[in-house]
């Protein structure tokens, strides 16, 4: 069960999560809950937290045992909410991994998509905090804008 804490009057959800992809359903769940919209505007929230909870575990110390995530949510204006997702910062002895855009990944490549699943859903995203130290990696999304069609060439 996530650890809640109460709003404190500013309208930002907070959670703590574990370390474990097997708390995934839960935190779209919880993610769910907090936006109170119907599923089809939920979605592009529920993809970018799974994205931003997904790298959290995988280049920080947020996936090893004991790690967690620190998840926010939070009106901004009548359309756009903000997501936030803080890491426990960098593994003893790994390379310090800082968000950033890779170039267009391979069509049939198993990782590399989940900044662009961010970035294409999001109106604007970015991070905040001191690199070697956790990182919160936020994105503003408008669950009512309309969906990016991919052209290929």
């Amino acid at each position: 069960m996530p650890h809640r804490f109460p709003s404190g009057g500013t309208g930002t959800r907070t959670a703590f999560f574990g370390s474990q992809p097997s708390q995934s359903a839960q935190i779209r769940s919880w993610c769910q809950r907090g936006v109170r919209l119907p599923a089809h505007r939920a979605f592009p929230v529920l993809v970018v937290v799974s994205e931003l909870v997904a790298n959290a575990w995988l280049h920080s110390a947020s996936g090893a045992e004991c790690g967690r995530v620190r998840i926010q949510m939070r009106h901004l204006l009548e359309r756009v909410l903000l997501v936030a997702v803080t890491d426990d910062g960098p593994r003893p002895g790994q390379t310090v991994c800082l968000p950033r855009l890779s170039p267009e990944a391979d069509a049939l490549a198993t990782c590399g998509r989940g900044l662009r699943l961010v970035d294409r859903l999001s109106v604007e995203w970015g991070w905040s905090g001191e690199p070697g130290r956790p990182l919160t990696v936020w994105a503003h999304i408008d669950p009512y804008a309309p969906a990016h069609e991919s052209v290929e060439a």
